[in-house]
């Protein structure tokens, strides 16, 4: 039986498959894909358009993966960062002039519910494979002085 992969990637061997090569794989799936989705960071460029991240059929590093998405770049005016539609789970921070539209989809048209993160905030988003919700909503700057 051949591998397969979870909606993370984490390659999933088919009984007997690798015999004495397992190992490898295993700790590619808890050293590189477990980690990045429980504690990895990494960076999204923006470029002036929109960005998309995927997930593809590897173990191998992915940024899609990473439960934080720190969002650089030069942008002149409101973008979409494109997510894999899969349930998950993502804090980002938007580095960026501009806010910044978390969707579902492909670099296209946003699909279902989407998010709109202001520039220079933080959220946490959940991704339930269709919508885009905000986990915690973020205060502004008016309200902080109340707390």
């Amino acid at each position: 039986m051949a591998s397969t992969y979870s909606s993370l990637k984490i390659e999933l061997i088919g009984t007997g498959d690798q015999a004495g090569t397992w190992g490898a794989t295993t700790n590619t799936n808890l050293g590189t894909a477990l980690e990045e989705a429980i504690t990895g960071s990494a960076n999204v460029t923006f470029a002036s358009s929109n960005a998309a991240i995927a997930l593809t059929d590897t173990n191998a590093t992915q940024t899609a993966r990473n439960l934080r998405l720190n969002l650089v770049g030069t942008i002149t005016n409101v973008q979409t960062l494109f997510v894999p539609a899969i349930e998950k789970q993502y804090l980002v921070t938007n580095g960026l002039s501009n806010s910044i539209i978390i969707s579902n989809g492909t670099n296209a048209a946003p699909t279902g519910t989407t998010f709109t993160l202001p520039a220079g905030r933080s959220t946490i988003v959940f991704n339930d494979a269709v919508n885009i919700v905000d986990v915690v909503t973020f205060r502004s700057e008016e309200h902080t002085s109340e707390l």
